[in-house]
Formats: structure tokens, sequence, C-alpha cells
């Protein structure tokens, strides 16, 4: 088996399912994630946390962003430094000052407004992903930006996937140079 065409047939089947599943049904299966991390220990006694700020078809993470926010946590955002050609986190005070339209057409901080942050001062990282499998491998979008900037994380750092349902599967080709999640979060 070629585990680069395998990923590459496991992303198509993937997307074509979010194509499939409604807006609607996917922010109810949102909410559903949502409710339960608000719920776990490890978000509630978390200071700083990095999230992504979801596109249309990834489980949405503005409203946890939100609340994370009014609670007084510390909040980071990813963004692409062109000059690296890698993830960097940036502190957010809010969604709506801090955020325009970056790499790859996502809301991450503007240039003006990053903030930087040691890895070593974020307690928990929410981690998009395509698929994810029950051994908590991740499948991204094939570009590697989150592989390589969680190899950097230090090891006390917990890394969660969200998904929806249908995008866990018994499993995923996994390569060398995949990091695996400490959890994969969700609607179930």
């Amino acid at each position: 088996m070629n585990i680069d065409v395998e990923k590459q047939r496991i992303r198509s089947e993937v997307r074509a399912e979010l194509r499939t599943r409604g807006g609607v049904e996917r922010l109810r299966k949102s909410r559903s994630i949502v409710a339960k991390i608000q719920k776990m220990d490890v978000f509630q006694q978390a200071r700083t946390i990095m999230f992504y700020y979801a596109t249309e078809e990834e489980v949405a993470t503005q409203e946890l962003i939100e609340v994370a926010l009014e609670s007084g946590k510390q909040v980071t955002l990813p963004y692409i430094d062109q000059a690296t050609d890698e993830i960097r986190p940036s502190i957010v005070r809010s969604l709506n000052d801090d955020l325009g339209r970056g790499s790859y057409g996502i809301m991450e901080p503007k240039p003006g407004k990053r903030r930087s942050i040691e890895l070593n001062q974020i307690d928990l990282i929410f981690v998009p992903g395509l698929a994810f499998d029950h051994k908590c491998h991740r499948l991204g979008r094939g570009k590697g930006y989150y592989d390589r900037f969680l190899e950097t994380v230090p090891p006390h750092v917990k890394r969660f996937g969200l998904a929806f349902d249908f995008q866990v599967l018994d499993s995923i080709p996994v390569s060398d140079s995949d990091v695996s999640l400490d959890e994969v979060i969700t609607n179930e």
C-alpha cells in the first residue's frame, strides 16, 4: 500500500462526506462537542489554550473561544509565519479586533496584532483534521503544518483533535512524520 495514495483517497472521501452534511447538522454536532469540552477538567483547569479558527466544514470553535476569553483564559490562535512557513501561536484578546484572512483564506491573527507566546506556556491545543482514528492518529490537509508544529510542542501540553463522528475511522495510514494526539473529541 502506498501511504500517500491511501491518505489522498481518505481525504477525498471525507471531503465528499463533509459536502453531503449540511451546515445545520455540522453546527448541531459542533455544539454537542463544545458542550462536552466545557465539562472536561482539562479545559476548566487550563490557563492557556491554543484553538484553531474553524472553516465552515470543521468543528466550529468560535463559541468555545468566546467562552474561554470570557472566563479569563489566555487564548492563542495559529498563524503561518511566511518567513519560515511554520505555524506560530499568537495571543488573541478579541476575535473581532485581532483576526483577518490569512494563509489559505483562514482567519488568523493580523500581523499588527500578533503577540508571541512560548510553547511551554500553553496547557491545551485543539487541532483540526480531516480524519482521525481510534488510536488518535490524525490526517490533515496534506501540507504538514500541524505535524511539524506538534513535533515542537513540549510533552506536558495536551493535544486534542476535534471531529464529527463520521470523521473518525477505524484506522488511517501513518507515516514517520505524523504526530499522534492525546485524545479525539467527537459529538458522540
